[in-house]
C-alpha cells in the first residue's frame, strides 16, 4: 500500500532529523530547513505534551518527541499491514 511506504518514508525523516539534532547542524541549511519543516508539525504537539528533560549541571536537553512518534508509527505500520 502506498500509505505504508508514505509512513515508512516519514518515519525515517524522523530519524535523521534526531540524528542531526546530535550534530547542532546550521538552522540555516537548506536539508535542515526541509526536515524541520516536514517534520515539526507531527513533533510539535508531543513537545507540548512531553517537553524535553534537562539534563543537571549541563546545557544539554533530550528531546523524546521524536521517540514517541516512532512508537506511534511503528505501531501503525504493523496494524495497517493486516
Amino acid at each position: 500500500m502506498i500509505l505504508l511506504q508514505i509512513l515508512r518514508i516519514y518515519l525515517v525523516l524522523i530519524i535523521i532529523r534526531a540524528v542531526m539534532s546530535w550534530f547542532n547542524p546550521d538552522p540555516s541549511a537548506p536539508l535542515v530547513r526541509i526536515l524541520t519543516w516536514l517534520t515539526e508539525p507531527v513533533l510539535l504537539p508531543f513537545r507540548r505534551i512531553i517537553p524535553p528533560i534537562a539534563v543537571p549541571k549541563t546545557n544539554v536537553r533530550i528531546d523524546l518527541a521524536p521517540v514517541f512518534v516512532l512508537l506511534i508509527g511503528g505501531w501503525l505500520l504493523t496494524k495497517l499491514r493486516f
